[in-house]
Order: C-alpha cells, then sequence, then structure tokens
C-alpha cells in the first residue's frame, strides 16, 4: 500500500501536468486570437481599400453597409446612409431601371448589371457601372452591390457621339464610328473585368466576414487562402484599370505624338516596355530579347516604350491557332548611325492587299468592336515624330517582322 506522501507526490505531478496542458492550451487561444485580430484588420483593409464602391442591402432595399470607396458615391457620410434606401439616392429618371435590375435579381437569384445616375445632396450627379449579386440566406437573402464611377467615361462618351454628328457626311463619319465602337469595346471589356474581379473577392470577403462574426466554424488555413485569392482578384482588377489608363493614353498620344527627349539605351526601354503588356500576351506568348548592341538613342522613354508594347500586342494577336505565339525583338546597329528594333513573330502574316494599309489611323482587320486601328498608327506618328521610320515586311502564313529606325545619340564627350 502506497505511503500517504507518496500519494501527495503523485497527485501534485498530476496536477502539474495539467497545469502545463491547460498552459499550453491558453498559448495556442493567444496565438489564434492574434491570427484572428490580423484576419479581421486585413478584412477592414480589402473592404475599406476597394478599388469601388460596395453596398449590402436588405431584400426590401435598405442600405445595410457601405464601405469607404462608396461613401463619395452617395455624397453622404456612410453611418448616415445605412437603414436608408438605395433607391432613394438613384436619379428619378433611372428609378424604374434600378427597380427593375433589383427586383430581377431577387426574383432569378441572379447577378444584374444596369448603369444609374446617383444624385447627391449638393445637385451632382454620378454616372455608375452597378452590379447586383443575390446572396445572404434564404431566411435573411441580402444583395451585394458594386458601384464603378464611369462619369469621365460617359462624358467622353458624349463628346464622342457630338464629334460623330459634327461630321455626318464626311468621309471622317465611317472612321470616328469605328473608333467610338471600339474606344467604348476596349473600355467595357476591362472594366467588366475588373468588376467580375472585385465581385469574386467580395464574396470570399464577405466569407471571412461572416465567418469571423461567428456565422462559420474557423480554419486558420482557410481564412488565409482566401484573403490570399481577394488579393489575387483585386490585382487582376487593377491590372484591368490600368489598360483602360492605356487606352485613355493612347487616344492622347495619337493628338500629341512627341514629347522632349532624353539620352537612353534601348535595350533599357525595351525590358520597361515589356511592363505594359496585359496578362492576356505574357499567358500566351514567349517574348525573347537579343540585344546586339544597339547604340544609345534621345528619344521620350514612355513614348518608345508604347510603340515596343503596341507591336509586342500586335504580334502576340497574330498568333496562329496552336501555336504559343513565340515573340522574338533583336536590337542592332542600322545604317546611316541608326539603332534598329525588329520585332518578329511567325503568326498568320498579313495579305499583300493589306499590307500598304496597316499604319493607317483607324484600320483594322480585327471584327468591329475588337480593336480601335489605333496600335500601328500610333507607332508611326511616335517614330516619325522622332525623326525615325517604321517598316513591315509580312508573309501569309508564315509570319511578320516591325522594324523601326531611330536616329543614334551623338557620340558622347
Amino acid at each position: 500500500m502506497a505511503k500517504p506522501q507518496e500519494s501527495i507526490a503523485a497527485l501534485l505531478h498530476e496536477l502539474q501536468v495539467h497545469q502545463i496542458e491547460l498552459e499550453m492550451q491558453n498559448e495556442e487561444l493567444r496565438r489564434n486570437q492574434v491570427a484572428l485580430e490580423e484576419a479581421r484588420d486585413k478584412y477592414v483593409d480589402l473592404y475599406d481599400l476597394a478599388p469601388v464602391g460596395y453596398v449590402t442591402l436588405s431584400n426590401t432595399g435598405t442600405i445595410k453597409d457601405v464601405n469607404l470607396p462608396g461613401e463619395p458615391l452617395f455624397g453622404v457620410d456612410r453611418k448616415l446612409l445605412r437603414g436608408s434606401q438605395f433607391a432613394a439616392h438613384v436619379d428619378p429618371d433611372d428609378g424604374d431601371r434600378w427597380h427593375l435590375a433589383f427586383q430581377k435579381a431577387l426574383a432569378e437569384k441572379e447577378k444584374q448589371s444596369v448603369v444609374v445616375r446617383m444624385r447627391r445632396p449638393d445637385g451632382t450627379t454620378i454616372h455608375n457601372w452597378t452590379e447586383i449579386v443575390p446572396g445572404g440566406e434564404e431566411a435573411e437573402p441580402l444583395l451585394r452591390v458594386t458601384l464603378a464611377d464611369i462619369t469621365e467615361y460617359k462624358r467622353m462618351e458624349e463628346e464622342l457621339r457630338a464629334l460623330h454628328a459634327q461630321l455626318a457626311v464626311s468621309s471622317r463619319l465611317a472612321a470616328l464610328g469605328t473608333l467610338v465602337a471600339g474606344v467604348a469595346h476596349e473600355i467595357n471589356n476591362p472594366l467588366a473585368a475588373a468588376l467580375s474581379d472585385i465581385e469574386l473577392a467580395m464574396n470570399a470577403v464577405q466569407e471571412v466576414r461572416g465567418r469571423l462574426q461567428g456565422a462559420g466554424p474557423l480554419n486558420l488555413e482557410l481564412e488565409v487562402r482566401s484573403l490570399d485569392e481577394v488579393v489575387e482578384e483585386l490585382q487582376e482588377a487593377e491590372n484591368a484599370g490600368r489598360r483602360v489608363g492605356h487606352i485613355v493614353k493612347d487616344l492622347k498620344t495619337f493628338g500629341r505624338p512627341y514629347q522632349a527627349g532624353v539620352r537612353s539605351r534601348l535595350v533599357d526601354i525595351v525590358n520597361l516596355g515589356m511592363r505594359w503588356l496585359p496578362v492576356s500576351v505574357t499567358r500566351e506568348a514567349t517574348v525573347s530579347v537579343e540585344n546586339g548592341g544597339a547604340p544609345d538613342v534621345v528619344v521620350s522613354p514612355g513614348q518608345i516604350e508604347q510603340v515596343v508594347a503596341n507591336l509586342v500586342i500586335n504580334a502576340a494577336l497574330a498568333r496562329r491557332e496552336g501555336m504559343n505565339g513565340d515573340i522574338f525583338i533583336r536590337l542592332g546597329t542600322g545604317p546611316a548611325r541608326t539603332a534598329h528594333l525588329e520585332v518578329i513573330d511567325q503568326g498568320t502574316g498579313i495579305a499583300p492587299e493589306i499590307l500598304p494599309h496597316v499604319f493607317d489611323p483607324f484600320f483594322t482587320t480585327r471584327a468591329p468592336g475588337q480593336g480601335t486601328g489605333l496600335g500601328l498608327s500610333i507607332c508611326h506618328a511616335i517614330v516619325t515624330a522622332h525623326g525615325g521610320t517604321i517598316t513591315v515586311q509580312s508573309e501569309v502564313g508564315k509570319g511578320s517582322t516591325f522594324r523601326v529606325e531611330l536616329p543614334a545619340a551623338p557620340a558622347e564627350g
């Protein structure tokens, strides 16, 4: 039979073991609490730093929440927006359009897109590309609404339409019509992609938010993976936004093609120009740069970067079905102290009857609404403004070579 002292000692030992286990559990709880707080902070940052307005509505159209970028679209403090009717902020002339899309989203449980004007208290009006996404529980359906301010785009569209009307019977009318349709398509595509990416990001954020608020079990690995997906979607949305900016930049460059130049290495300009390539090009084409010792040039680096990007994008579009679209950029010294740059593809090639027109403004072989026809004409305008030349050689079924010759910079010293 164990002595009393031994029993007490064994009991004390067991208590110490339990105390250590409790301390380990408490430490694990503390780590989980820190992780949850970090996840909550990341959610708040993503929610309030999103590039578009984001609104949560009840099934009666009552505003339950608004993120920080959404506040200026209403012109009202978001604390005051909560509890108000979304429709009360819509321009009366667009009320029926909003109501129809809202009811359709509820009834069909499918995403609805609609452009509505929001009238702010100061009397100003904002055009919003609005997407309504059904969600929530069956007992309490919610609708998530994204708002993208397209007021400036609508203004540009109206200006283009007005210009279109002024040139009613001239040969320029058809070209401008093509431009309007092309620009609208080029802008709508990345805008729609950005909204879709943002919608996916917001859905993921809402799911994380729900779990953080106790709507479901927490899994730190799942929360981190969800937030990583949110960051990826927002990055895609940012890329789409940059694409819209590049389109506007193209239009401005076409009107004002030359800026003061600085001495630059041509290979550096080419490498920097690669950053402007859209994801679709870098995913489907392999671009190789071969520097044969091209001399320095005196140019506007940003505009020559644009020439490089436009030529590479054009080469990628010429990719033949089933091929990976290898593109080669070759640099070297041309005749009469020039630096040359060649962009070579192995694509479909250009038909002889089309070849003389490839640098004409608004000329495009792409389907209506799939291009502005400005890319190569902008390249031509930029290169000639720098005192250079741009030419093309092509054979149907074998590919094309675009060659740019730029004056070399004066010898240093």
